[in-house]
């Protein structure tokens, strides 16, 4: 699914200590961003303990 600038996003909800939260709920009016990689996403450089 891809979103564009603009678009409503679901409406992605999660359990949490203080009940249950809602993503559209979680900016209270102000707007919001998602953040993601894709599934493949590599580092630039791998972390070793050398």
């Amino acid at each position: 699914m891809a979103l564009r600038l603009g678009d409503l996003s679901l409406d992605l909800t999660a359990p949490t200590a203080s009940g249950e939260s809602r993503f559209h709920d979680w900016p209270g009016g102000n707007r919001g961003v998602i953040f993601s990689h894709p599934a493949d996403f590599a580092p630039v450089a791998p972390l070793t303990d050398e």
